[in-house]
């Protein structure tokens, strides 16, 4: 089975999701996994098509050619079917809330990196937070703990960051 990333960028439209899904259909392939979204009027795409080598080649070509009719900005990557998640690996959820501030996210990763903890998944977003007056910073995340990795550490350590810039932190088993 053949396996291509696809990510793409354009301006956001009523029907952009079934023209270009309708490319990945014709074509023998189908969505394995994806992420769409709507970023104020910008739709943002990252999903891995698979199918046979023939479907997931016409796919591609089919996509590459009519990206620019879409209005969409496309990238194609075959990946390495070999790729996956480290053996023995243990899913944890991340939460974080805060006031809105800069570096939230790169201060957070950078305390999963000292524990070789892997993001599997991210998602940040600004809600209005009426009871404090401003806006309220929300950071979820699907990460995992290598096998020997004591998720007691990493918590303490993401307690301790929390601490320090006012930032309630969660990590659970998933």
């Amino acid at each position: 089975m053949a396996q291509i990333i696809l990510t793409a960028v354009g301006s956001d439209r009523p029907g952009l999701v079934a023209d270009l899904t309708k490319h990945v259909h014709e074509a023998g392939a189908s969505l394995a996994d994806s992420r769409m979204v709507n970023l104020r009027g910008h739709f943002a795409l990252l999903a891995l098509v698979e199918g046979s080598d023939e479907a997931v080649a016409a796919a591609r070509r089919a996509l590459e050619s009519s990206a620019s009719s879409m209005g969409l900005r496309l990238e194609v990557q075959a990946i390495d079917k070999a790729a996956a998640t480290t053996p023995g690996s243990v899913p944890y959820r991340l939460k974080t809330y805060s006031v809105d501030q800069p570096g939230i996210v790169a201060r957070v990763t950078e305390v999963l990196r000292k524990h070789s903890v892997n993001v599997e998944e991210l998602e940040t977003r600004i809600e209005s937070a009426p009871f404090a007056g401003t806006p309220l910073f929300l950071l979820e995340a699907i990460v995992t703990l290598p096998k020997g990795t004591s998720a007691r550490k990493v918590r303490d350590d993401l307690a301790g960051l929390g601490d320090a810039i006012g930032c309630d932190v969660d990590l659970d088993p998933a």
